[in-house]
């Protein structure tokens, strides 16, 4: 199976971007392509990882429990996402579990062609630095948003992102999570969440299920910050008023 086809169904994987044929093909030709049913664990707080895990279809999670019995999720993955690149390099027990949300397809790339090609190919190694550089990045993001901004700026910043990622001319877009999914990565209960989804109507933002409308395609613009404008295809554009205000 040339796995490679796969990937014109959703983003490019970071990990392959600019790869030689070559450094592609020998990384597919040792990995094992899995199939997960639903709230599948497949790493433990506490395990030594072997794969980095590539994601071809459905979407995982990675989380902490502490000792409580609570839990907050780090990450949500969709399809071309991966995860436990930085843990693999840690030479410990890994500090974070991985679990599918849904029915998934994954890619198990093992550890000895990961760490094989890091000392063999260049673009591999600046790959694999740039993906643990925007997981540290969002990191920040997540712990400034604890500490600084309110539940509503929280939402608002996240559905920002998702509308630029999904094409922010469209005034609909659909969330890749469950709202309580998101509610927790968020860090705030689905009571909060529920309040704070009441509060975004009278911007011009409606949540139905897992849809997302908005009145104009600028109603999300408000919660714009340096990171998402360096994403936003009309940042800095004369018909964002958004932009000419700052």
């Amino acid at each position: 199976m040339n796995l490679l086809s796969e990937f014109n169904h959703f983003k490019k994987p970071q990990l392959f971007e600019k790869l030689s044929e070559e450094s592609q093909k020998r990384i597919l030709e040792c990995s094992v392509l899995k199939k997960y049913e639903k709230n599948r664990l497949l790493v433990q707080q506490g395990d030594t990882p072997k794969f980095v895990y590539l994601v071809m279809s459905g979407s995982l999670k990675t989380f902490r429990i502490n000792d409580e019995g609570g839990e907050a999720t780090i990450r949500m993955l969709e399809p071309g996402d991966t995860c436990m690149e930085a843990v693999m390099f840690m030479g410990g027990p890994s500090p974070i579990n991985v679990q599918t949300l849904t029915e998934s397809e994954t890619l198990l790339i093992p550890e000895r062609i990961i760490k094989t090609l890091v000392f063999e190919d260049t673009q591999f190694s600046v790959n694999l630095l740039r993906i643990v550089t925007r997981h540290y990045k969002n990191a920040m993001h997540q712990i400034d948003a604890m500490n600084i901004k309110s539940p509503l700026q929280r939402i608002g910043y996240y559905f920002l992102l998702k509308h630029i990622e999904q094409g922010n001319e469209s005034l609909e877009f659909k969330l890749p999570f469950k709202k309580q999914m998101v509610a927790n990565y968020l860090g705030m209960t689905p009571e909060t969440f529920s309040r704070s989804l009441k509060q975004m109507r009278s911007m011009g933002v409606t949540v139905e299920e897992d849809k997302i409308s908005l009145k104009d395609a600028r109603s999300l613009c408000l919660f714009c910050d340096s990171d998402t404008a360096a994403l936003c295809a009309d940042h800095n554009k004369e018909d964002c008023q958004f932009c000419l205000l700052h």
